[in-house]
């Protein structure tokens, strides 16, 4: 890995140095003068292209997960508001390791956050969901995770129509083993999974379609919220 970085810090440098020599080159001390504009506007367009090709990743490997559930069914059996449900209780061994971050600060950074204000939350309801979801039949032994299915306003086809369409997103799940819901664990299940899932919801919504990932489930219609709009 180290060897990789070097390579990659030596090309840039046969790059930059490169172009350089080309510029004094054809246009003089002229093309010196141009030069750290042309590199600022090289390392600008080189910023665009890495970050649409990072996007465009991982857009593609979340299209693989939702291929597990593409064609998928659902069979609601209640859909009602909750309160706000409590926060879960936090693991023992994350919060020693919070008290030791904690303690490692120094007191500039401690000021520092204690200057900043307090950010309102923004209000949520919150809509208990108990449904039954059936992969299709050719599926095989494709998994899939309960936490990553989500609400949006209507039916999408892209993940990039999550930033205007999502309404809801996956506050808890529960897993039904056969006599009662327990714990999600959480973790990644095989085949039909009943499920009782609480989202939080955007104030107002109504009709919702549930998704996973990109993949359309299913609609059903929301109650109305604890919260008056």
């Amino acid at each position: 890995m180290i060897r990789l970085i070097l390579f990659v810090v030596i090309g840039l440098f046969v790059v930059v140095g490169g172009l350089a020599v080309a510029l004094y080159h054809f246009f003089g001390w002229k093309g010196l003068i141009a030069f750290p504009f042309i590199l600022v506007a090289a390392v600008w367009l080189a910023k665009i292209v890495i970050s649409n090709l990072v996007k465009k990743l991982a857009l593609g490997l979340f299209g693989i997960k939702a291929r597990a559930l593409k064609g998928a069914t659902m069979n609601i059996h209640s859909v009602k508001s909750v309160p706000k449900p409590p926060e879960p209780a936090p693991d023992p061994e994350q919060e020693s390791n919070k008290v030791g971050d904690a303690d490692a600060e120094d007191e500039g950074e401690d000021e520092e956050a204690d200057s900043d204000p307090d950010q309102p939350e923004t209000p949520k309801d919150y809509v208990e969901v108990d449904v039954t979801i059936t992969p299709r039949a050719d599926a095989g032994d494709s998994v899939w995770e309960p936490t990553e299915l989500m609400l949006t306003s209507e039916k999408i086809k892209s993940l990039t129509d999550l930033e205007d369409k999502e309404v809801g997103t996956t506050h808890s799940v529960e897993i039904w083993n056969g006599t009662a819901f327990g714990p999600d664990d959480p973790g990644k299940y095989p085949g039909e999974q009943r499920l009782k899932i609480i989202f939080e919801v955007k104030l107002g919504a109504r009709d919702a379609w549930l998704h996973y990932y990109h993949e359309p489930i299913g609609q059903l219609k929301l109650p109305p919220g604890t919260i008056d709009v």
